[in-house]
């Protein structure tokens, strides 16, 4: 997304006296950013101006986050340990969330970092899952990707009664910015993290992060889903919410529902740990453990859903848009199935063959509207005359074919003759009153134990054979016509 703002937005936010500074120590590891010499000992000199910092780093050093087995008593052991990256993405961290912590007014600011740190979290799980780099560097930009929400809350007087008209949905919020503003907080977080300077990926993720396809690198696309993963602890709504997440790690990372549940369940766990380690209360431990298990529920009702959807779809592509009998391809792949059926245990079928009686002058005559009309009529009929047993399928145009499952030759001209008959004395009354009288020719053929078919598709041909003899003899008849 781009992170050109316009011209009024931008007046107001330059305007801004207000808009929350960079602490020092920040200011000092960004510093230090700049330098490609930078050693460990330097970044430790660094952080080991703000005792409370120095405690935070030692702390994680120690924790499950890096899984050491032996005590980290240093801030240079610590440092090492964490790496340089690491180390100045978690001094970064604590930092600005100590520095920018407010409250007052109609903003909710403790909802605001409730979430950072959720997002935060999660996008660092994502990282962690999919086996990218620098897991550190995942935690900042997560925590830094609404920043935007602060800088728009100083500079815009209105701000926090719009965010509160949101309702808790992050997406409503960024579609009422994006009504108000022409931009988001997205973007106004990258032009804000760019007047700071802060390093270009860490922008580019933050500006991209509400719309993470096309060319969103694995940063960026890791802090959308963590973003999204964070509405499912925040928004009331867990489901609607869990379902989006599932979507969205479909679509950007290729996650399977299997695999966002274990990055669900990533994330609640280092959760109490990491709201710790930044003092910010999201939850107690049964409080996160209670939403993993709605969110977990939410996923399977999920895939339930998604697989349902599926076999719908798997259904909907077997049949004719139009009249809703099967079509074509799956009566092809039945008459092969009854056709070996058949040929191995003896089981006989009839296929009946029909088409309606000059439908190219009732098209002529009534428009393709009366022709529709004419084809879903003769369907009616063919679901009334046939057995529940039957596949009745559109062959094309107006030609139909019945697979009477079952139904040796008696039974096959019985039903046959049944078709044509109640197609016959069912004629089709137009809305302006007209009455259209509908007749078809029927052709079928039996596969029984004696045939000599040596393909389904022979049985087909000789049905059809049979139409064509029944046509060629006046019409509205039924003809057998043997192999």
């Amino acid at each position: 997304m781009s992170t050109d703002l316009s011209a009024s937005l931008l007046q107001n936010l330059k305007a801004c006296r207000t808009l929350p500074s960079v602490p020092a120590v920040v200011v000092q590891v960004l510093d230090l950013c700049q330098d490609p010499d930078i050693g460990t000992a330097r970044l430790a000199k660094a952080i080991s101006r703000d005792p409370a910092l120095v405690a935070k780093i030692l702390r994680v050093a120690n924790s499950a986050w890096c899984g050491v087995r032996r005590e980290v008593t240093t801030l240079d052991q610590a440092v090492n340990l964490l790496g340089l990256n690491g180390a100045m993405s978690l001094a970064l961290s604590f930092s600005l969330v100590r520095g920018l912590q407010q409250s007052g007014g109609a903003f909710d600011h403790q909802m605001y970092w409730r979430r950072s740190v959720i997002a935060a979290t999660a996008t660092r799980s994502v990282g962690a899952f999919i086996k990218a780099a620098d897991h550190d560097e995942l935690f900042l930009a997560g925590l830094l990707q609404d920043i935007g929400m602060l800088v728009l809350n100083q500079a815009v007087p209105a701000y926090g009664s719009l965010e509160a008209s949101a309702d808790g949905s992050h997406t409503v919020l960024v579609d009422l910015e994006r009504a108000q503003f022409q931009a988001d907080h997205a973007q106004v977080g990258a032009w804000f993290l760019k007047k700071w300077g802060l390093p270009d990926r860490l922008i580019a993720a933050v500006s991209g992060s509400h719309e993470p396809g096309g060319v969103g690198d694995t940063l960026t696309k890791s802090v959308a889903l963590g973003s999204r993963i964070a509405d499912i602890w925040i928004q009331s709504d867990t489901a609607t919410a869990t379902a989006s997440v599932a979507e969205t790690a479909k679509a950007i990372l290729d996650l399977s529902s299997n695999q966002v549940g274990r990055i669900l369940a990533m994330t609640a766990v280092a959760l109490p740990e990491v709201t710790q380690n930044l003092d910010i209360t999201v939850g107690d431990e049964a409080f996160i453990s209670g939403l993993l298990d709605r969110a977990r529920e939410a996923l399977a009702e999920f895939n339930l859903r998604a697989l349902q959807e599926a076999r719908d779809f798997a259904v909907q592509a077997q049949r004719d848009a139009l009249t809703s009998l099967y079509n074509r391809a799956y009566l092809n792949q039945v008459l092969d199935e009854h056709f070996e059926l058949s040929r191995n245990a003896g089981e006989p079928f009839t296929l009946v063959f029909l088409d309606i009686d000059k439908f190219k002058s009732i098209n002529d005559t009534y428009g393709h509207q009366g022709g529709d009309a004419v084809l879903l009529s003769v369907s009616r009929s063919l679901r009334a005359s046939t057995r529940d047993q039957d596949i009745i399928a559109r062959f094309g145009g107006d030609e139909f074919v019945v697979l009477l499952a079952g139904a040796d030759v008696s039974i096959g001209a019985r039903i046959a003759e049944r078709i044509r008959s109640t197609i016959e004395r069912q004629p089709l009354k137009t809305d302006d009153g007209r009455c259209i009288q509908v007749t078809v020719s029927i052709g079928w053929a039996t596969m029984s134990s004696n045939s000599s078919y040596r393909a389904s598709a022979e049985v087909l041909e000789t049905a059809d054979r049979s139409l064509y003899v029944a046509k060629t003899a006046g019409r509205n008849r039924v003809v057998q016509a043997f192999h």
